[in-house]
């Protein structure tokens, strides 16, 4: 049986700002992820809902791109406190962050859901301390 060593988690680095990657602050979070990403498949013309056409397994880099806009425009929203009175959530956040983007937070749901990547980049962001409102 071979040695397998267990990750350890990012090390939280002080001068990260936020959108930033967790491992080398020079770097925009999730551009490793997008470099090793394929292409988008082929759409074709679909007049079902966004959600469900966003439901459709896909992990093409335009997906990926989506959801990586969120969550960097989440954590900058949970960081600057920059979020409406009584609504200071990680989900709250997460919606208005897809608005800005221009998706539904289901289509967002939908992209996430079958991406272990996008769900554990997702899970480092929801951890994002939220700065009390300014």
């Amino acid at each position: 049986m071979e040695n397998v060593r267990m990750k350890e988690p990012p090390t939280p680095q002080p001068d990260r700002k936020p959108g930033r990657s967790f491992n080398d602050p020079n770097r925009p979070m999730g551009e490793a992820l997008l470099e090793g990403t394929g292409a988008s498949g082929t759409i074709a013309e679909d007049f079902r809902p966004r959600e469900v056409q966003a439901d459709v397994p896909h992990n093409g880099v335009a997906e990926r791109a989506k959801v990586i806009g969120v969550l960097r425009k989440a954590e900058e929203l949970m960081v600057e406190g920059n979020l409406p009175k009584g609504q200071g959530t990680p989900r709250r956040a997460l919606e208005l962050a897809s608005g800005r983007v221009g998706l539904t937070i289901e289509e967002y749901d939908a992209l996430v859901k079958d991406d272990p990547e996008l769900q554990e980049l997702e899970r480092k962001i929801l951890q994002t301390p939220i700065a009390p409102l300014r």
